[in-house]
């Protein structure tokens, strides 16, 4: 594996375009690029040191207490902190809850980490909104925003706010990727963790469902190590006691890492013997943070990335709940309270958060969050462009296209190796209406409507895409009875190649 590594970081970018210099009070930057190009780096040292010769201060905002205690424990170590103070997005959220608003004034630059938080978060947390206004608000600060997967959050601000944004980016290189492949199947996750056992490969799991997350642990408890969010009640006591070193040391030393979309960042895995990444992800923004987590150390370095696929089928069922989810904020955003009150009077079902009470001049009304309606709108258009332009296997072809590979889908191999099998036993011999029935069963080929296809030509050209070697030929033969000669017709299976038929 031969990689090409990414020369250019970000503080090379800003540097070629005039500099911090040439930022000015009320100026909204955007820092786009993948991990390991420099983002924390710049803030930690050019903007540092600009900063302290300005007697300015920076403050940094997180989306994870482990982001907070790592970054934190790096100021301390370098001295920094005196320029530099680091907070969560929760803390700000918390106090505005109690209108009670954070206080910004001793700061000239807010800087907000990995920000797609605002909008990956907003369908669990429903108060994103309340830190991500409060710093739009901070009209006399220069507010930095940054991430690897910062695209929608930008659309989102440019469209929704209509905020003139400086951009600074450098495009994400994914040749580090060296196999990507698809499952559907928990059982066959669970023989890629067997496989990865065997060969004693070290391998990420990642499952943005904690009891998910944990069953799978259990299941492989000798070999692996579990992880969650502090803040999931119900699971943080099974958190391995490696996980802490995790952050110190930049590496594990078990075989196999199962953990949630807790550690999507503010954690590097440095170690060129993790060779296998595995997402249970659904955001897709979120699974393209989690790949992050792998550092790249040499051109040499690499990983095989295992992803969990939606189906078509998946897919539509998603984005007809989506659809239903933002319907009735829809209504509002056309309507007012009153309309809206009457509209869904007494129906719990549209209590999901998009739609909040809000206190004005004393009166109740009812506002919609627009992140989380932005979100989505969002999640929907994604899904239906898959299909739009993808068909069969959308997502696959989706997610391969982002990272510009070839993908394969590991149910399909395992078929495609099941039937030659099979093939290879049948080859040669008459098959009359009941064999051929069974053949066309095991090939288990069928179309957009999943109607089972039965032609010799649709069956020989699915095993020609495949490159089974194998073909089947309708034949005909004499058999006597009664005495007379009776024509009948059979199928064979022959090696060979499809020509024509």
């Amino acid at each position: 594996m031969n990689n090409t590594q990414i020369k250019l970081t970000i503080t090379d970018i800003i540097k070629h375009n005039g500099g911090i210099e040439q930022w000015n009070k009320g100026d909204i930057i955007s820092i786009s690029s993948g991990t390991g190009t420099g983002k924390s780096h710049f803030i930690k040292n050019s903007l540092h040191d600009y900063a302290k010769q300005t007697n300015s201060k920076i403050l940094f905002l997180v989306h994870r207490l482990s982001c907070m205690n790592q970054f934190n424990n790096e100021l301390v170590r370098d001295n920094k902190q005196d320029t530099i103070h680091i907070k969560t997005y929760q803390a700000i959220e918390s106090l505005v809850k109690k209108k009670e608003p954070f206080d910004f004034t001793p700061y000239d630059y807010i800087v907000c980490d990995e920000f797609h938080y605002f909008i990956s978060d907003t369908l669990f947390n429903r108060t994103t909104d309340l830190s991500l206004e409060s710093i739009i608000s901070q009209h006399d600060k220069i507010r930095i925003f940054m991430s690897a997967t910062g695209d929608i959050m930008e659309n989102y601000l440019k469209g929704f706010s209509n905020i003139n944004i400086i951009k600074y980016s450098i495009q994400p290189n994914y040749d580090f990727i060296n196999t990507l492949s698809f499952y559907s199947k928990g059982n066959t996750l669970e023989r890629i963790i067997h496989n990865a056992i065997d060969k004693k490969e070290k391998t990420i799991v990642f499952i943005d469902n904690a009891k998910k997350a944990f069953e799978l642990h259990n299941k492989f408890r000798k070999h692996s190590i579990f992880n969650c969010s502090q803040n999931n009640y119900t699971y943080k006591k099974y958190i391995s006691n490696e996980i802490n070193d995790i952050y110190e040391k930049e590496k594990f030393n078990s075989l196999i890492l199962i953990t949630t979309n807790a550690m999507d960042a503010g954690i590097n895995i440095i170690d060129s013997e993790l060779k296998n990444v595995i997402c249970d992800i659904r955001d897709i923004e979120v699974l393209i943070q989690c790949i992050g987590r792998k550092r790249i150390i040499n051109p040499d370095d690499y990983i095989n990335l295992t992803i969990k696929a939606l189906s078509n089928q998946q897919i539509g069922r998603i984005s007809s709940n989506l659809s239903k989810q933002f319907k009735h904020a829809e209504y509002l955003k056309n309507n007012d309270t009153e309309a809206y009150v009457n509209e869904y009077y007494r129906n719990l079902d549209v209590n999901n958060g998009i739609v909040y009470d809000e206190l004005v001049n004393g009166k109740i009304e009812k506002k919609i969050n627009m992140l989380a309606y932005y979100k989505y709108i969002s999640d929907v258009a994604t899904f239906k462009g898959m299909i739009d332009k993808y068909g069969k296997y959308a997502y696959c072809k989706y997610i391969a296209n982002k990272f510009n590979k070839r993908y394969s889908i590991i149910e399909e191999g395992n078929k495609v190796n099941e039937l030659e099998n099979y093939l290879e036993n049948i080859a040669g011999k008459k098959l009359l209406k009941e064999e051929q029935k069974e053949l066309i069963e095991t090939i288990g080929l069928k179309d957009a409507k999943g109607r089972q296809q039965k032609s010799i030509g649709l069956l020989n050209l699915y095993l020609q895409e495949n490159k089974l070697g194998f073909l089947i030929v309708s034949k005909q033969s004499t058999k006597t009875i009664d005495s007379k000669k009776k024509r009948y017709t059979y199928w064979e299976v022959m090696r060979g190649s499809v020509t024509r038929y």
